[in-house]
């Protein structure tokens, strides 16, 4: 992790924090489905370590460089993985319009 955004993280997440209100967006598009993640793992701010180990691994960093540089690529790559997820339970590959309710 990037030492200064560390430095950040615990200016607004302090430990034994008692106010509800504490700690901020990650991302600067939180309500955006985006490719900002990536961006930001590229920049050593990401606070999960597995999240982090993706661009220790030359081919897993050259995905997120791609991903990072390119948003279409990753809104491709994203829509072929959900199709791939689907046939997980050799069901059907119904693409959901809303996550929460059935077509």
């Amino acid at each position: 992790m990037n030492p200064s955004f560390a430095t950040s993280l615990r200016q607004v997440c302090p430990k034994h924090n008692k106010v509800k209100s504490a700690g901020a967006n990650l991302d600067s598009s939180p309500t955006v489905f985006d490719n900002a993640y990536f961006k930001l793992l590229l920049q050593g701010k990401s606070i999960f370590s597995s999240d982090q180990a993706l661009i220790t691994s030359s081919r897993t960093k050259a995905l997120v460089a791609k991903f990072a540089a390119n948003q279409e690529e990753f809104f491709d790559a994203f829509v072929k993985s959900m199709i791939k997820m689907s046939s997980i339970n050799g069901g059907g590959t119904e693409i959901r319009l809303d996550c929460r309710v059935v077509n």
